[in-house]
């Protein structure tokens, strides 16, 4: 049997990457993940002062990687959702206990969730954490997968049974490996920061439509609020170029009175948004994970849900293999994996862009189409309750992490 340095190599250590070295952790599996940005930089992405909406599923993995208590003192719980689009009669309210729930998503700063995934990589033997370290040239044998690193943390070549790349959106080394990819640009982007609130969130969830782009409002501690307002692209400079009182005082006309005026604003940054999907998620003895797989539209706040789905699902499949001292790189193994997440995919990636092109959009026809959607979802428990399923991230086929079978 050929030697391997590793059994897996993770190109990107961001949350996707660290989570799916977490999942294996406690298993005879050596690991190596590698990532090109120090974990101190401020342009480490993954790490940074946004705010994530966690579903129940992504809850739910977080405790079976022995997470979730580190994360959850700084959580703030979502316990309703409220939709609306302005100037109009349509209005969706969901509530945790329309399902029998405690919360229907956690409001986590990803510093926070980096932190704890760092540290408990960080008292893990099996695990190899390279950084900074680059991934370059990639070969494939029959057996094994072999990477070239350069960087302060190592240079040289290093082999493994599987490689999974989780280097983001722009992923470099799928465009190495000449994978096509299916690109939408929405033309839109995500203006993103944190502001005081005039009244208290009461644990809401807000996603007003506007006729300039959506404003979500996420509850955190402290009456604190995450704030993403898309507007089209092609004006973004001219709202990141408003002084801040200016800004806010847009911000409370568009969003309403709801929560009173914002004050106390954070830093800006801004995400262009585009659709991006890759033609091929497995190769030989490469998976793609996370955003260099598929990369979504905000709302709905989907994204990283989603992606954590697809880690505990690979951990679900290579731990199955690796229990029967079964190759984890083998066709059959990534070709399970891939079969088992097609349909969860498909579903929120479908939902998610039909959502752009329903709300964002003012033609009289797409307006009263969307309001009265929203007001019959409203009055329909049950469209009500299967809305709220695919909020929480746990209809249809699941991993064990996420249906309770994992043990």
């Amino acid at each position: 049997m050929t030697h391997h340095d590793y059994d897996l190599i993770i190109a990107g250590g961001g949350m996707v990457g660290a989570s799916l070295a977490c999942a294996l952790l406690h298993e005879n599996l050596r690991i190596a993940l590698i990532e090109s940005v120090p974990r101190k930089a401020d342009a480490q992405p993954s790490y940074d002062d946004r705010g994530l909406a966690l579903s129940m599923s992504s809850r739910r993995i977080l405790q079976k990687l022995e997470l979730w208590l580190q994360v959850a003192p700084n959580a703030t719980a979502i316990r309703r959702i409220h939709v609306s689009d302005r100037g109009h009669f349509g209005c969706v309210r969901l509530r945790a206990e329309d399902l029998q729930v405690d919360a229907l998503g956690h409001v986590v700063i990803a510093r926070d969730l980096g932190q704890a995934l760092l540290q408990k990589l960080s008292q893990a033997g099996m695990v190899d954490v390279i950084c900074p370290a680059q991934v370059g040239d990639i070969s494939v044998a029959h057996d094994a997968v072999t990477v070239t690193t350069s960087g302060e943390a190592r240079a040289g070549k290093l082999s493994g049974r599987l490689l999974v790349i989780a280097d983001g959106a722009d992923s470099n080394l799928r465009r190495q490996l000449g994978i096509e990819t299916f690109v939408k640009d929405y033309q839109q982007t995500a203006i993103v920061t944190n502001v005081t609130l005039g009244r208290p969130h009461t644990n809401t969830a807000y996603e007003r439509f506007t006729e300039t782009g959506p404003i979500a409002v996420l509850p955190l501690n402290a009456q604190r609020g995450v704030l993403v307002y898309t507007v089209p692209t092609a004006a973004a400079e001219t709202y990141l170029h408003l002084e801040q009182s200016a800004f806010l005082d847009l911000l409370w006309q568009r969003f309403g009175r709801r929560l009173g005026r914002f004050s106390d604003m954070g830093a800006l940054k801004i995400y262009p948004l585009r659709l991006v999907l890759s033609r091929q998620q497995v190769l030989s003895r490469i998976v793609l994970l996370g955003n260099s797989a598929h990369t979504i539209h905000p709302n709905g706040a989907q994204g990283f849900n989603l992606c954590l789905r697809d880690v505990a699902a690979l951990a679900e499949h290579l731990l199955l293999a690796s229990h029967r001292d079964a190759d984890i790189g083998a066709p059959e193994v990534l070709a399970g994996y891939l079969a088992s997440r097609q349909p969860d995919q498909q579903r929120v990636t479908q939902f998610s862009d039909r959502l752009t092109k329903l709300f964002y959009n003012q033609q009289c026809s797409k307006v009263m189409l969307r309001n009265t959607a929203m007001l019959i979802t409203d009055l329909i428990p049950y469209l009500k309750r299967e809305l709220i399923r695919q909020a929480l991230g746990i209809s249809g086929r699941q991993p064990a992490m996420v249906s309770g079978s994992w043990d």
